[in-house]
Order: C-alpha cells, then sequence, then structure tokens
C-alpha cells in the first residue's frame, strides 16, 4: 500500500487530538462523511488495519447513552465496523488487554467459587460480593503467563483476532497462557469476601 506521506506526520498528539475533535464537530449523529485525515491515521497507526493494509472510507457517529458517541469507519467488502482514532494516536496497552483477557478466561472458575461460598469468608457477617485472589495475586499469575510469550507471540495474538466480530477481545480457550493461568488456579488460595472486607485484605498484602 502507498499513499504517500500521511498529513498527521510530525503532528503532536495533541495537536492531532484537536484537529479530528474539531473536524467531528462538523457532523451531526449518523451523519456519513469522508476524512483523508482520519482514514491515513487509521491506515498508518491502528494495530489491526495498519498490519492487513486495509483503511475506512467514510466514517459516521452513532449516539450511545453514557458516551459521547461509538466511532464507526466504512470498509470495503466489510461495511460499517466500529474503529478507534483515539487508540491510533495512543496506542493501547497490550498487557492490559491480555491480562483482562486473562482475567475474562478464569471467570467460570471465580464465580463457580464464589457460588460455593455465598457468605464472607474473611467476617462471616455478610453475603460475598467477589473473590479475592490472596496468594499469589491475580497481577502475578497474569505476568507469570505474559513472561512466557515473545514479542512475535504478543503481536500475534492482536493480529490474529477476529476484529471483525462483535465480541470484545479475547484469548482462543486453548492458548497457552490460559491454559496456564487455569492450572495457577488450582493451588492459588482465594476467598470470597464481601466489598469491606475485599479492600481491608487487599490493604493488608499491600501495606
Amino acid at each position: 500500500m502507498s499513499r504517500g506521506k500521511p498529513y498527521f506526520a510530525g503532528l503532536t498528539k495533541t495537536k492531532l487530538t484537536s484537529e479530528i475533535q474539531d473536524e467531528l464537530k462538523k457532523f451531526d449523529f449518523n451523519q456519513e462523511f469522508e476524512s483523508q485525515l482520519i482514514s491515513d491515521l487509521i491506515a498508518e497507526k491502528h494495530y489491526y488495519c495498519a498490519q492487513k493494509g486495509i483503511h475506512p472510507i467514510r466514517f459516521r457517529k452513532s449516539f450511545r447513552p453514557g458516551a459521547a458517541y461509538d466511532f464507526e469507519g466504512y470498509f470495503p467488502n466489510h461495511g460499517w465496523h466500529m474503529v478507534s482514532w483515539r487508540q491510533c494516536i495512543t496506542p493501547r496497552n497490550e498487557l492490559d488487554w491480555i491480562k483482562r483477557a486473562l482475567r475474562d478466561a478464569v471467570q467460570p472458575i471465580v464465580s463457580s467459587y464464589k457460588s460455593l461460598h455465598p457468605t464472607c469468608e474473611r467476617c462471616s457477617l455478610k453475603p460475598s460480593e467477589h473473590v479475592d485472589h490472596v496468594h499469589p495475586e491475580f497481577d502475578v499469575m497474569a505476568n507469570q503467563a505474559i513472561d512466557k510469550l515473545s514479542k512475535t507471540e504478543i503481536d500475534a495474538i492482536f493480529v490474529n483476532f477476529n476484529w471483525w466480530s462483535e465480541e470484545p477481545f479475547s484469548l482462543p480457550p486453548s492458548h497457552s497462557i490460559v491454559n496456564f493461568i487455569c492450572n495457577a488456579h488450582e493451588t492459588a488460595k482465594l476467598q470470597a469476601v464481601c466489598q469491606p472486607c475485599h479492600i481491608a485484605s487487599a490493604r493488608e498484602r499491600h501495606a
């Protein structure tokens, strides 16, 4: 793909954000429009689109209660799909995304534990609301899992994810680090706790 030097090259993050926001103010919700600036930005900087050599040719803002708007691009051969221009300026934190996906992957284990302990195991007075990873903490297990991946393997996780799906980012159930963190939960110390006890437990560990 050869699109020439993009207009945004050389602009600071603040300046680029301001220019895009000013451009978006010109259009109403659901009004379709074209923007070479945003199209070039996504083609050059979006973690998936840049890898696949694709870019949207039209855009629109969709109203969503509780948020400023959902931003969508029209991709030839695919149609309308949500795409973040902000993540092109301030890229996602890959490790945070993977950690979140790992937390989602162990949710059935956590939910099952909580259902077996309906009363707070710490104070024995209130219903349990959360499951505390007492030892090791979830972040410790997640970091151990991620440390097993090379940069190439991390890149592959994002490139191979079905970005066209409406489902949130996730890891394949058979992925090695999903297996690792699920196996780690077999020996981890978990504790079903109420909200106050969850806060108290975390404070004690980090004191």
